[in-house]
C-alpha cells in the first residue's frame, strides 16, 4: 500500500506498529466493528498491540515500560490532555483534566458558567461519557448558546437536560476501508468507506468544495 500511494517508497520496506493502550481498537464502536478495522489493518500489513501503553518517546525510540522500540517515525494519536479550564475555574478536575457538568451543561455550583466541547465531561441517558468529537462540540454549543440568549431574553430560567443525538460513527481504515456504525446498523468494507467519503464531502463548505 506504501508503494501504491507514496511511489517515492517503492522497493523500500517498512514496519508500522500500532500500539493501544485500550483492550482493542476504536473502543468507541461495537466488538465486531473493531475486530473488523483490527483485521483490515493486519490486512495492510499493520503489526497491532493492544493492551500496550507507551511510556516515553526519545528521538528513534519508544518506550513501552521496560520495552524499547527503534523507531525513525512515530505518530502520536492517543489525544492528548484537556486544556486545563478546571484548574482557571478552581474545581475538581475529572479524568483527562475534563470538567465535570450537570445535564444543562454548567458547572456545578457555577450556574453562570458552561462547559463544552472535549473540555467538558458530559454524561447520555444511560449515565455513559460522551466522546470528546466534533459532533458532539457542536451539538452542545447550539445548546448553550440557545439556552444564554433565552436566559438573556427572561425566558427559560432552567433549561431542559441537553441530550446528544448521535447520528452514527464513522473511521477511515484506508483506500476502501472503512467502519461506521448508526445504531443497530453496522457496515464495514468498501460500503462504509464510501458512506465516509459521502459524510467528509457533505460537510464540506461551498458547492465548489464538494464537486
Amino acid at each position: 500500500m506504501l508503494s501504491q500511494d507514496f511511489h517515492r517508497l517503492s522497493g523500500i520496506r517498512a514496519r508500522v506498529i500500532l500500539f493501544e493502550a485500550a483492550p482493542r481498537l476504536l473502543m468507541q464502536f461495537t466488538p465486531n466493528l473493531s475486530a473488523r478495522a483490527a483485521d483490515d489493518l493486519r490486512g495492510l500489513g499493520v503489526e497491532i498491540r493492544t493492551d500496550t501503553k507507551v511510556t516515553d518517546i526519545q528521538l528513534g525510540t519508544v518506550y513501552l515500560g521496560g520495552e524499547a522500540i527503534q523507531a525513525e517515525t512515530v505518530i502520536w494519536a492517543a489525544g492528548v490532555a484537556a486544556t486545563p479550564v478546571a484548574r482557571w475555574l478552581g474545581v475538581v478536575p475529572a479524568h483527562g483534566g475534563r470538567v465535570r457538568v450537570d445535564s444543562d451543561l454548567r458547572v456545578p455550583g457555577h450556574p453562570s458558567i458552561h462547559v463544552i466541547g472535549d473540555a467538558a465531561l458530559a454524561f447520555n441517558d444511560a449515565g455513559e461519557p460522551l466522546p470528546g468529537l466534533a459532533p458532539v462540540a457542536k451539538q452542545e454549543g447550539r445548546y448553550v448558546a440557545r439556552a444564554i440568549r433565552q436566559r438573556l431574553g427572561g425566558a427559560w430560567p432552567e433549561a431542559p437536560p441537553f441530550r446528544y443525538r448521535d447520528y452514527g460513527t464513522l473511521a477511515t481504515i484506508g483506500r476502501g476501508k472503512a467502519v461506521a456504525e448508526y445504531g443497530p446498523v453496522h457496515l464495514g468494507g468498501f460500503l462504509a468507506w464510501v458512506a465516509w467519503a459521502v459524510a467528509q464531502i457533505f460537510f464540506l463548505i461551498g458547492f465548489r468544495n464538494r464537486i
